[in-house]
């Protein structure tokens, strides 16, 4: 028997087995699965933008997505990105030493004798 080829079909029949193809792999899967498929696709969607106007796209579409608390999703961001920026401009040796005199404060407030009275 020779093998078909999506070209042995006509558009509509294409179509219909495209319909079925969806509902059988949707009905197949578990709903962590699903949840796993729609991720990825929306990842791709999102952060796969090239150029301006598919950037636009997925601005629009977050902005949409998180309405009112659109700013307050802006803002959170940038409050931790000046965070890290803030660690960022010291050098490792000065982040080092930073955690070497908390640790050594700990321990002499550890160790100081505590009066019983």
């Amino acid at each position: 028997m020779e093998e078909l080829n999506y070209k042995d079909l006509s558009q509509e029949e294409l179509n219909s087995l495209k319909d079925i193809y969806i509902a059988s792999r949707l009905n197949s899967m578990s709903e962590h699965d699903l949840r796993i498929f729609v991720r990825q696709i929306i990842e791709d969607q999102i952060k796969g933008t090239v150029g301006n106007e598919e950037e636009k796209e997925a601005w629009l579409e977050m902005k949409e997505h998180f309405s009112e608390d659109f700013a307050r999703q802006i803002e959170e961001i940038r409050l931790k990105g000046k965070k890290k920026n803030k660690n960022e401009t010291k050098s490792p040796e000065e982040l080092e030493f930073d955690k070497r005199l908390n640790l050594l404060e700990r321990q002499q407030e550890s160790q100081a004798p505590k009066d019983m009275w």
